[in-house]
């Protein structure tokens, strides 16, 4: 233990003077270790066994849920030594083999609240060792503000390490080891503020009446401070009761100014406090006021917006699991999401899963309750797959029979899944998915059906459901909502640079719209990221690399604009304003076209297809050329 201390200690103080002196570089190349390194400190001083504890760092043994939801020591070896970002996972494992009336709680909010916010850091650390290894080998393509996701960091960890020692996770031996830590300095705007605020009450050489009437205002002020200070951190559990509680003292502040007659003073324009900015930026400053509106604005979750089928969803009582079927466009994800809210605000517990890291990120974009949890599926499996009143399931049709049991077995009272078999693609891996059809044989549940469309444009719906999808409805009118006349543009190239051209053309003459560039391979997507590289153009991207064993490389954020460029089983369940689709040679197995459906009917407004063979390839080759724009 006193190794990693020494390790941990090193690391962090190394990133700490990094991001001081403003090198936000050197500050995620130390960063990195010093997260994985603090989740190994926090597991051996949990345990309190160093033969037990480096066990489980050699994976000679590891830290597994029983059917009874009580974690216990496996003696069996891990099929590879975890490493990284798997620590992440496993801290919150030990706690809660030590501590299984915290995992367990029901009743209990404290527990309650302390498992949530346990789950949630685990979440975030997760997530910065990510970044920050992506950040540390990246090749270009990020278009994140180095020193807005560094204090982003640089927020997330002491804010832990807080957590860690005010809920007695740790010893008071490592909590005097980590008080003996370098300390972040931001010097920002809004330090400087509270600062100036907590002087104003040390106010002298006034009478009594008028110290107390600085003191009031002075309080007032430095709540409010502190409520953006809040209302800016990663929103946990804990974040949200300290922010309603400062909430609630500005309120009784402002009350008591009220009737005292106290006067504020006001502040000049100077003297504001700004906007907390966004987190995600473009790194060109000529883009930011260009990119950064909101990607997915309109989730549509007042009950007003919804049809009468997606009501009758919703008005059905959650007393009975649930199976709902659907179109792509039809609201699944946004029902998945109105059931949570509507389960968790009677009291319930709720687990949101989606099939993958961009959905969840998608979705979450959507989020406006933040009483149920929310993982992507394999997140949730290293979290040892944890249990709940509820269980949710977005895309359940690319899960296989072994992974639904496990959803059922999670969910305590009931299950509700969501899903279209027109939509399952990942047969074409080895997965072996199961249709709604054969869902509803194995749970004996209905399938409930939503029927209207209102993403996809009839235009674009012509097309995929008469000449592209596989077992898809045939095309109706009345089914599809959205009122967006201008037709899809298939549209032929000479080369692969035109096409490029043409992506980077239409990106920026849209600069208030959401566009997906979405391709069959990721070897495709490397080099259409390569070449707008190369051409100084700012784009987000995710793919895999060859080694099945890596991570995907590039992260998604919906919070911005930027292209997103993609495979098409990347976009599952994703929606742009625009979809482009270059590089199309043709789809013609069952899965090509069932993966090429899934990227066409991501479009809510318009469709670019382009291609550079001789003539237009299958399905594509049959559509009546009145259905499309040729240039």
């Amino acid at each position: 233990m006193e190794t990693i201390k020494n390790s941990f200690k090193h690391d962090f103080n190394l990133a700490v003077d990094c991001f001081n002196k403003k090198d936000y570089t050197s500050f995620f190349r130390n960063i990195r270790p010093a997260i994985e390194l603090l989740c190994k400190l926090v597991i051996y001083d949990i345990i309190k066994n160093d033969v037990i504890s480096a066990d489980i760092m050699e994976g000679r043994k590891s830290i597994q849920k029983g059917r009874d939801n009580i974690f216990f020591i496996d003696t069996r070896p891990t099929s590879r030594k975890p490493t990284g970002s798997i620590f992440t996972a496993i801290f919150p494992r030990v706690y809660f083999m030590h501590h299984p009336d915290v995992y367990s709680a029901r009743e209990d909010v404290h527990k309650k609240r302390l498992k949530f916010s346990i789950e949630s850091y685990s979440s975030e650390l997760c997530r910065w060792y990510s970044f920050a290894s992506e950040f540390g080998s990246h090749t270009g393509g990020s278009t994140m503000q180095e020193e807005e996701q560094a204090r982003g960091c640089a927020t997330c960890i002491p804010g832990f390490l807080d957590f860690l020692k005010g809920n007695a996770i740790i010893s008071t031996e490592t909590v005097e080891f980590l008080n003996g830590l370098q300390s972040f300095s931001f010097n920002s705007v809004r330090e400087k503020e509270l600062n100036q605020v907590k002087n104003q009450i040390d106010i002298a050489n006034k009478t009594i009446d008028e110290k107390e009437a600085a003191l009031m205002v002075a309080k007032k002020q430095l709540a409010e401070v502190e409520e953006q200070h809040l209302a800016s951190q990663v929103r946990t559990s804990e974040v949200e009761t300290l922010l309603a509680e400062k909430q609630r003292e500005i309120e009784e502040l402002r009350e008591l100014l009220n009737k005292s007659h106290i006067m504020e003073t006001p502040t000049t324009e100077e003297e504001e406090i700004p906007e907390i900015p966004i987190v995600y930026k473009p790194k060109r400053e000529k883009h930011l006021k260009e990119r950064m509106r909101l990607a997915v604005e309109d989730w549509d979750l007042d009950e007003e917006s919804l049809d009468d089928d997606q009501l009758d969803l919703i008005d059905i009582t959650i007393d009975q699991s649930m199976l709902v079927t659907g179109c792509a466009g039809s609201g699944k994800s946004v029902i998945a999401m109105h059931k949570a809210e509507q389960i968790a605000k009677k009291g319930n517990s709720v687990i949101l899963i989606s099939l993958t890291r961009s959905l969840n990120s998608f979705m979450q974009t959507g989020r406006s309750c933040s009483s149920y949890m929310f993982y992507h599926y394999h997140y949730w499996k290293y979290l040892g797959m944890p249990s709940a009143d509820y269980i949710i399931v977005d895309e359940i049709q690319d899960f296989e029979r072994e992974e639904i049991e496990e959803f059922i077995e999670a969910a305590a009272k009931h299950y509700f899944f969501f899903g279209d078999s027109a939509q399952s693609i990942y047969n074409h891996f080895g997965k072996k998915t199961l249709s709604i059809e054969e869902i509803a044989d194995m749970t004996g549940l209905v399938p409930l059906k939503l029927y209207n469309n209102y993403r996809l444009p009839r235009n674009v719906a012509k097309i995929t459901q008469d000449y592209v999808g596989v077992n898809v409805m045939r095309y109706e009118e009345k089914v599809y909502q959205n009122k967006e006349k201008e037709l899809p543009h298939f549209i032929h190239f000479e080369t692969v640079d035109e096409q490029i051209n043409k992506i980077i053309e239409i990106s920026s003459s849209n600069p208030e719209m959401s566009i997906g560039v979405l391709l069959p391979s990721n070897q495709q997507v490397i080099e259409v990221c390569e070449k707008l590289k190369s051409k100084d153009f700012d784009y987000e991207f995710k793919f895999k690399t060859e080694a099945q064993d890596k991570r995907a490389q590039g992260e998604l954020h919906f919070t911005n604009n930027l292209p997103k460029v993609m495979t098409y089983h990347s976009a599952k369940g994703l929606q742009f304003d625009i979809v482009i689709i270059p590089m199309f040679e043709g789809a013609n197995t069952e899965e090509a076209r069932k993966a090429l459906y899934v990227a066409m009917t991501r479009t809510m407004h318009q469709l670019y297809l382009m291609y550079n063979t001789l003539n237009l390839a299958s399905p594509l080759d049959k559509v009546p050329p009145r259905l499309y724009k040729k240039n």
